[in-house]
């Protein structure tokens, strides 16, 4: 962990706390407005945080496009997806019917470009703002890496309260601990945003995407 003065960890704690609870709490409010502006948003944001990151001394560049030690990532990702695909089918085909498969099925073709450009557009840039700068930037502020992951997990389920319903919070905020872990152990936004991905499009194929959809939300 870096040392930081009393002082600036005090200026790190205040921007942390209004960046990532205060903010997402405050847009809550105007989550109408911002319906189908979420996808640009995020982007913006991570092309800010790419440059800071870019900048910062000591973090590695390559952590944006490359992974040391993909395949054993990757086996790691897939043994955890495909236990959660079976999990996430079922309750979606048990609670939620209505919805069950009905992306693929009833639009094919919308369906397969949204699995092609949910990880690019949507996953990456998020992994950007919630792993890569969120960690780099206040890793500093807490005592332990799980302490780091417990925050960072629940600011991202904090900002998908967005969606206004009860299901995206602790599912994003459960999805973040998961990939929060994944980056820790690969030092990779690749890995991270790759499975990120792979989550995303399991919930957008099962029905359960719907709580993560802006025209949906409340």
């Amino acid at each position: 962990m870096g040392r930081v003065s009393r002082e600036n960890k005090a200026l790190l704690w205040a921007e942390c706390l209004a960046l990532f609870f205060a903010l997402p709490a405050f847009l809550y409010f105007f989550r109408r407005e911002l319906a189908f502006k979420v996808v640009p948003l995020v982007l913006l944001l991570a092309v800010g945080c790419s440059i800071y990151l870019y900048k910062k001394a000591g973090f590695p560049n390559c952590a944006f496009y490359a992974c040391d030690g993909m395949s054993r990532h990757l086996r790691n990702i897939l043994l955890a997806l495909l236990p959660g695909a079976a999990a996430m089918l079922l309750i979606a085909w048990l609670y939620l019917p209505e919805r069950f498969l009905t992306f693929p099925l009833g639009r094919p073709g919308v369906w397969s470009l949204a699995m092609l450009l949910y990880p690019l557009l949507a996953a990456y840039p998020q992994e950007v703002v919630f792993r890569g700068f969120f960690f780099a930037r206040y890793e500093a502020l807490f005592p332990s890496q799980a302490a780091l992951l417990v925050a960072n997990s629940l600011s991202f389920g904090l900002a998908h309260a967005l969606y206004g319903n009860w299901l995206a919070p602790p599912l994003a905020a459960l999805g973040g601990a998961l990939f929060g872990y994944r980056y820790l152990r690969s030092g990779s936004l690749i890995a991270a945003g790759l499975e990120h991905g792979l989550w995303g499009n399991l919930l957008f194929t099962s029905g359960l995407g719907w709580y993560f959809y802006s025209g949906a939300i409340a």
